[in-house]
């Protein structure tokens, strides 16, 4: 292809190739690749197939693995029912970094500075510390 020709024929040619299923890629040299019209119009038509990518240009969502829910005594359950009347979508499954984030939900709606309710908030770190017990790794 000259360098004189058009975007819209080179862009054209190209189509034209792809309806016919004929797909063959110019060899261009580095300078040439930098400089020729051809070639972007070749990267344009390949742009879709090029990227594996999500819908949005975002990567696919990742799945949570599903986890057993924990094995909780009857102390234990009500200082979850606690947690979970507190904080919204609290799971029974809940990993220690989640339990601290439920924590810290919680005690911004019943801290006594926020405008909560002083034995409330004292009930929640009794409960917190109830719950930590799950996570408590035996001394060695």
């Amino acid at each position: 292809m000259s360098f004189q020709a058009s975007f819209k024929q080179i862009l054209k040619k190209k189509l034209n190739q792809e309806q016919s299923f004929e797909v063959e890629e110019p060899t261009f040299t580095q300078s040439e690749k930098s400089l020729d019209p051809s070639h972007l119009a070749y990267l344009i038509g390949n742009i879709g197939r090029l990227s594996n990518l999500h819908r949005g240009g975002y990567p696919p969502p990742k799945i949570r693995p599903v986890r057993k829910a924990h094995n909780l005594s009857e102390l234990q359950r009500q200082s979850y029912d606690f947690f979970r009347k507190w904080v919204h979508g609290f799971s029974d499954a809940f990993t220690e970094p989640e339990l601290k984030k439920a924590f810290r939900q919680a005690a911004i709606v019943l801290h006594p500075d926020q405008g909560g309710n002083t034995v409330l908030f004292i009930e929640l770190k009794g409960h917190l510390e109830i719950l930590k017990v799950l996570f408590d790794k035996p001394p060695q």
